[in-house]
C-alpha cells in the first residue's frame, strides 16, 4: 500500500497524475504529419490543463501548442511545446521531457492511424517512400 501512494504522489509531483497523462481521450493528432530530415512532426490537440501537465503558469488567456516529433523505425518520440501569448509573442519551443513509455506508444499508434487513414501508409512507410522519392533518378 505505502509503495502505491508513493508511486502515485511521485506521478503527481512531476504533473502526470491519472488526469494528465496523454490518452485517447485527451489529445488528438492533427492530420496534417510533416517530415523534416530525420523526423515526422505533427500537432498535437490536447484537452487537459496543458499549464499543469508541463509545470507552467500562464497569466490570462495565454495558450500552449504542443507537437510530436516521431523518428521513423526507433519509435523514438519527442514532445515538444510552445507558449503563444495572447499579444502575439510566441516563446521558444521547450522539450517535455517526462514522457512515459505508454504516451510514447499512444503518439506512435494514434499517428500512424493518421497516416494510414489520410495517405494509406504508416509513418516509416511515407517515410521510406519520401527517401526513395528523393534519390530516384529522373530519365533524361
Amino acid at each position: 500500500m505505502k509503495i502505491k501512494r508513493s508511486l502515485k504522489w511521485l506521478l503527481r509531483k512531476r504533473g502526470r497524475d491519472s488526469g494528465l497523462l496523454f490518452s485517447r481521450d485527451n489529445i488528438r493528432i492533427d492530420r496534417d504529419i510533416e517530415y523534416y530530415e530525420n523526423e515526422a512532426c505533427m500537432y498535437i490537440e490536447v484537452w487537459f490543463d496543458a499549464e499543469k501537465k508541463f509545470g507552467l503558469k500562464l497569466p490570462g488567456c495565454d495558450y500552449v501548442n504542443v507537437y510530436a516529433y516521431i523518428t521513423p523505425y526507433t519509435g523514438n518520440v519527442r514532445v515538444t511545446y510552445v507558449i503563444c501569448y495572447t499579444d502575439g509573442f510566441v516563446d521558444d519551443e521547450r522539450t517535455f521531457k517526462h514522457l512515459t513509455p505508454g504516451e510514447k506508444h499512444l503518439i506512435c499508434k494514434m499517428a500512424d492511424e493518421i497516416s494510414l487513414t489520410e495517405t494509406g501508409m504508416t509513418i516509416d512507410e511515407n517515410w521510406d517512400s519520401l527517401i526513395s522519392s528523393d534519390t530516384e533518378e529522373v530519365p533524361v
